[in-house]
């Protein structure tokens, strides 16, 4: 049997123009999430970058608009003016990015209902993003919000 026709018409690894769409959409989320996760350019909600109805989906209930998470991000960047999320592994595909990333930052105001504590924090976290004709559409994000307040004093080493 000729196995090369029974590939025809299907993406492979080795298809350039998968790796194409994967590296585009690898590179549209690292340019969002510098932007956003770390430089605080809540611009970038205002490019082609980003749909305009663009949903992030935080824990397992909080779903934020695009409104609420310049909100949320200025009020993030207000209780950790120094934070970092630095990328550590990026899986993409032809509709999804996935990102695990590392969170720093030191704890200059109230999060929580814990006031500011002065106190150095890091913690983990990953987000997977949908990628719809070069913009991201959706986000799924999970990060270790006990072990943050933990951190802060707020919980002890159980599970309260």
């Amino acid at each position: 049997m000729d196995r090369s026709s029974s590939t025809e018409g299907v993406e492979t690894a080795a298809d350039p123009a998968a790796s194409t769409i994967e590296a585009r959409n690898e590179r549209l989320v690292r340019d969002y999430f510098a932007a956003v996760w770390n430089d605080g350019d809540l611009e970038a909600f205002d490019t082609d970058a980003v749909s305009d109805d663009y949903v992030l989906h935080h824990g397992t209930d909080d779903t934020y608009t695009i409104d609420e998470l310049r909100t949320a991000w200025a009020d993030w960047y207000a209780t950790f003016p120094d934070l970092r999320n630095d990328i550590e592994d990026v899986i993409a595909t032809a509709d999804r990015v996935v990102v695990r990333y590392r969170f720093s930052g030191t704890h200059e105001a109230a999060v929580f209902g814990v006031p500011a504590t002065g106190t150095e924090v890091e913690t983990a976290g990953i987000v997977v993003f949908s990628v719809d004709d070069h913009q991201i559409v959706e986000g799924w994000a999970l990060d270790d919000v006990h072990g943050l307040l933990q951190q802060l004093g707020s919980v002890n080493g159980g599970r309260d």
